[in-house]
């Protein structure tokens, strides 16, 4: 017979149910936070009471999202290719908020293509951002995150993936192997962190109407009719909105997903169903 759990050395749950101030006196960065997906978790998080830094190359938006989110977080220059980057970024915080208690990554970036379509550095750009970027921001977070880990008992990172990192599509051949690899670094992270109290998961959202998804419908002559057809693809016959993505990420980083690390959350209106 085995010997009973002891339920007393389980991590708190904090509040119970969800108040929605889920992030009271927490800490979350989010890169790739100027627009789309990255703005809206920024702004869902900061409505449930995080300190946010917005993290994006381009800092006009992040400004514009720090100001959306109530003014009170920080808008930060930060380019998740350049690990000096992301050391004066994680300086900055240290310095500012004395922590960190929840990382996003969550920039991105998509470029169409085959294999023979796409060239050596375009396939280098789409990894050093997607899949390199995700690992350097967390490598070089790690103390802070461990840290507040440590003094909280919990820390979290939630990684922006994709469906296309769990299935696939024609003409995306770079960026769903790049996703692919965050979803397998995520697990592997899970893994690694767990006796940490460092929970690490990714989302894998499916067609979410962003400004990357504006971009590929303006490639074609008549928009509206590719929009159509696009948000015809899920079972749900409607296209996912950031707030979305931004309600996972929050439950993802949040007490009370205590028991969940190492998941891939798919977020697709059915689409991987099929």
């Amino acid at each position: 017979m085995t010997a009973a759990a002891d339920w007393t050395a389980m991590p708190a749950i904090g509040d119970g149910a969800p108040s929605g101030r889920r992030f009271a006196g927490r800490t979350c960065l989010v890169t790739g936070a100027a627009s789309g997906i990255g703005r809206a978790i920024a702004l869902r998080v900061a409505a449930e009471g995080a300190a946010v830094i917005a993290a994006d190359v381009d800092l006009a938006g992040a400004a514009e999202t720090v100001a959306l989110a109530g003014g009170t977080g920080l808008a930060a220059a930060a380019d998740v290719r350049s690990a000096d980057s992301l050391a004066a970024l994680t300086a900055t915080v240290e310095q500012r908020f004395g922590g960190l208690d929840v990382l996003v990554n969550n920039a991105g970036i998509e470029i169409l293509g085959r294999v023979d379509q796409t060239a050596p550095d375009v396939w280098d750009e789409i990894m050093a951002v997607n899949l390199r970027g995700t690992y350097l921001a967390s490598r070089i977070m790690l103390p802070l995150l461990l840290q507040a880990a440590k003094a909280r008992g919990g820390a979290a990172i939630v990684n922006n993936a994709s469906l296309m990192g769990l299935v696939s599509s024609p003409g995306l051949a770079a960026y769903c192997a790049s996703k692919a690899g965050v979803v397998s670094l995520t697990r592997s992270m899970a893994l690694d962190y767990a006796a940490d109290n460092l929970r690490v998961n990714c989302v894998c959202p499916g067609i979410v109407h962003t400004p990357m998804l504006e971009r590929r419908f303006a490639l074609h002559a008549d928009r509206e009719g590719a929009y159509r057809a696009t948000a015809e693809r899920p079972p749900v016959k409607y296209l996912g909105r950031p707030e979305d993505v931004a309600a996972a990420v929050a439950y993802l980083a949040s007490d009370e997903a205590r028991f969940v690390t190492g998941s891939a959350l798919t977020i697709d209106g059915g689409v991987g169903a099929q």
